[in-house]
Formats: structure tokens, sequence, C-alpha cells
């Protein structure tokens, strides 16, 4: 197996990469979104609540207890098997432990929780902290060399095995277990799929645990404190204003994470290895980082702005009008949440620089001005109230962000802003466009009556915002940037469209 990572051709590697993730992130949503439709017809938003309670209990234990093995097998420049080994010794017991630790604990945490059917929720889908520990880190040498066919292969069959298995225990029982039994096996396959075909299999070993635990002790503490930030709001509204409520939230947060989630962030993913390989170059470093977020950014608004325009719809479409008070957190969270895509790639710039106390430094900032406006924000005792507090805290982030990367690599603060000044106002003007033409929303409709009555208004914000990308594009020169990437892959598809003509002919 490949340990050391090639500088060549960097560029077209991470891009080749992010379309694989784009890729594995498109089937990925497919299913969700089957999952979406079916659950939400057979669940109740209690339901809902009570697995989202568990899987952020599940999260929560495992960040706390996140030794960053893989980010420092990605990282790290030099690394041999023996690194693999250690890293295998040191998740799979982690993921030992604390799974026990969970077990015993699920009642006193569901106690706490005010929620007693957790305790049981917790005490089966502990496992998965198993399954996830006993993962092969070799698999990450792939990324480690922006190769992610595989990991595309991974994903696809852990999204559709997981889809499958919710789905049917969702028709059995038409309770919360559904979602239980959809993790369970999604995250089996993804163990399982760690080995297969892995010229590698790891061995018990602790040879290299100063190495891991030197880089990754920042980010361990950096981790624990952002997790619990970004959970706050979950936490605090399934704890004080009940599961139901939860399950509004967990639904319009799922609505509004398409853009950031299933399209960006694969991008994102892919830039991390990218900037590792070249983090040595400082000036090819910061025009790789530009042009990243630009690109990032460019995909990501559009589709965020349109998701709150037409969240009544969305909400109506996916998982039916008993869900219809999510589309106030869709209007509010969707933009918000692609806007923060302008500094997505900040944590591989990060990750690459080894800056793992400066990442410290930062989540504890965020979390001593966010947590207090969460308090207040529940204080109150009202759901937006508190969404509203998220959303200060994503954009609190963003602009952090924005000066650590300035710090980082010497840039501008507002560089973000410089190369992606044409994606905001497109987005802008796509929202003009469709505000113009909104149609009201009757909520009595059938799902295709509400469908067929948003497309125009789809296909007229995607032709705006194409269109005012474009003509800004032009009047600026035609730098550098999200259009010449896009101009690039419509120019080698089409490419392939030709050669697939005359191969058939």
């Amino acid at each position: 197996m490949k340990f050391e990572r090639s500088e060549e051709n960097v560029g077209n590697r991470v891009f080749k990469g992010a379309l694989f993730l784009a890729g594995a992130r498109f089937v990925l949503r497919l299913f969700s979104m089957v999952n979406l439709v079916v659950l939400g017809r057979l669940l109740a938003p209690a339901d809902y609540g009570v697995a989202s309670l568990a899987i952020v209990v599940i999260g929560f234990v495992q960040v706390l207890s996140d030794m960053r093995v893989n980010s420092a097998l990605i990282a790290l420049r030099d690394i041999d098997k023996h690194h693999i080994d250690t890293g295998f010794t040191m998740n799979f017991l982690r993921g030992l432990l604390i799974a026990a630790v969970l077990f015993v604990f699920a009642g006193p945490i569901a106690n706490y929780m005010n929620e007693p059917k957790l305790g049981d929720v917790l005490r089966v889908i502990c496992v998965v902290l198993i399954f996830d520990g006993a993962r092969n880190p070799a698999f990450m040498m792939y990324q480690r060399n922006i190769d992610f066919s595989k990991e595309f292969n991974r994903r696809v069959a852990s999204t559709v095995l997981g889809s499958l298995a919710a789905i049917v225990v969702a028709i059995l029982t038409e309770s919360y277990w559904a979602i239980v039994a959809g993790t369970i096996a999604g995250r089996f396959t993804e163990m399982a799929l760690s080995y297969w075909r892995i010229p590698y299999q790891p061995r018990v070993s602790f040879r290299e645990w100063r190495t891991f635990l030197g880089f990754g002790g920042w980010l361990t503490m950096s981790g624990i404190i952002s997790y619990f930030t970004q959970i706050a709001p979950q936490f605090l509204i399934g704890k004080y204003l009940g599961a139901a409520q939860l399950g509004y939230f967990t639904i319009g947060r799922d609505v509004s994470q398409v853009a950031t989630r299933e399209l960006a962030t694969p991008i994102s993913q892919a830039i991390t290895p990218g900037l590792s390989a070249i983090a040595h170059n400082n000036k090819r470093l910061r025009g790789a980082y530009r042009k990243a977020q630009s690109v990032i950014l460019g995909i990501a608004l559009p589709i965020g702005v349109g998701t709150a325009l037409m969240a009544n719809e969305m909400i109506a479409i996916l998982v039916g009008t008993k869900w219809l008070p999510s589309a106030e957190v869709v209007i509010v969270l969707a933009p918000t949440l692609a806007f923060t895509m302008i500094t997505s790639a900040t944590d591989g710039l990060a990750m690459a620089k080894q800056a793992t106390r400066a990442m410290f430094n930062r989540a504890v900032f965020v979390a001593v001005i966010a947590m207090p406006v969460y308090g207040l924000a529940i204080w109150k005792g009202d759901f937006i109230t508190v969404i509203y507090a998220l959303v200060f805290r994503l954009l609190l982030q963003t602009a952090v962000n924005m000066y650590f990367a300035k710090t980082l690599i010497g840039d501008s603060f507002f560089s973000p802003f410089t190369a992606s000044w044409r994606s905001l106002l497109a987005a802008a003007a796509m929202a003009g466009a469709v505000l113009a033409v909104a149609a009201p929303f009757a909520p009595g409709d059938a799902e295709y009556v509400v469908l067929l009555e948003m497309m125009p208004r789809v296909i007229l914000g995607a032709a705006v915002y194409v269109l005012a990308h474009f003509v800004l594009w032009r009047l600026a020169g035609r730098p550098d940037g999200f259009e010449t990437k896009m101009l690039e892959v419509s120019g080698i598809a089409l490419g392939k469209l030709r050669r697939f003509r005359r191969t058939a002919n």
C-alpha cells in the first residue's frame, strides 16, 4: 500500500476526488430523501425527536473521546505501517470503552433528558461505536493521496443498505426503531467495506501512540467544545421544549443542509488532503484556498437561497403538511448555512498547517460567546428564538474563520468576499426574480400539484443565477474562479459526450 503522498497535479486530483464524493453524496441524498418521504409519513414528530437525541448523544461521546487518528493520517507529512497499526489499536479500544460506558449510563442519561424511551435506544445504538472503532485505518491512505473512488463505493453501499433497513423497520413498527436500524446497518456496512480489497490489514500496536496524542490532543479538545456548541440547540430544544419540537427542528435542519452537506461538503473534504500536500508552499496554498472557497460558495449559495424561498413547498412534498412548522427553520437556516460555506475550507487549511492549538483557541472563543446566547434564547422559551441564536453562532463562526484564515496564510480578511462577490450578487438577483413571481402556497394541494407549481420558479431562479453570474464575470474581466472551473467541467462533460456518441455510432 502507498503511504507517501504525491504533490503532482494536485488541483485536478482534488477536483476528481470532489466529483466522486459529490456522486456519493447525490446517492446518499437520493436515498435520504426516500427515507424522509417514507419515514416522515410513518413516524410522529416525537419519534424523530427520540432518535435525534440518541444520535446526538452518540456523536457527543465520539467527539469527547476522539483522538483524531484519521485526521493525523491525512495531515502528517510522513507515515508508515506502524502508524496504521497504532491508529487501529487506539480507535478499536476507544470504541469498546465508550460503547460500554454509554450502555451503563443509558438510564441516567434518559432520566436527565426527561425522555424514558431514550434509555433502550442508547443501549442498542451504542453498538455503532464498536463498528466505527473497528474500521481499517489503511482505508485513509486513499484519501491521503486524494483518491476517493473507494470512498464513493463505500458510502453508496452503506447508504443504500441503511436506507432499506430503516424503511423496512418503519413499515413493520412505525416507530423510532426504524431510524436506529438504519443507523446500525449503515455503520456496519462502512466498517465491513473498509477491509474489502484493501491490501493492508492492521495489527495491534502502540508504537506511534505519542505521535497521535501529540497531534490530536488540541484537536480533541477543540472537537469537544465545537461539537457541544453545535448540538446545544438540539439538546436545549429536546430537554426544555419537548421531543416533538426537536422533531420539527431536525426535519427543518435536514432540509436546510441540502446545499452544505450534500454538495459543498464533498468539495471541502477533497480539499483537505490537497491543501496538506502543498502546505509548505504558502503562495500556492493561498491561491488554492481562494479558488476553493469561490467554487464551494458558488455551488452552495443558490441552492440554500432557493431552498429558503420554497420552504413550504419542499416540506409539503418531502414529508407532508404535518411537518409545516419545520418550514420556519428552513427559511432562516438554509441561506445562513449556505453563506457559511464562504469559509468552509478553513479547517482543511488549519490541518494542512497543523495549527491545532489555534483551532482550540478558536473553538473556545466561539463557545464563550455563543453559549450564553443559546441560554437566553431557551430562557425566553420560544422555538424560533433558538433558531435565531443558532444563526448568530453560524455567522460568528464565519467571521472568526475569516480572521483565522488571514492569520494562517497572511491573506486579507475580506479575501473570501473579493473572490466570491459575483456569487453573492447573482444569488440576490435570483431571489428577486423568484419572489417577483411567487405563487401562494396552498397546504391542501396534492404533492404533485405543489411540485408542478414550484418547477417554473426553480427553472427561473437557476436561469437568472447562471446568467447573472456570467454577466458579472465578463464585466469583471473574466478572472480565474468559480466560472472558469464550471466552464472547464462543462467542456470535459461535452467532450466525453461527443466521444460516447462517436463510439455508439
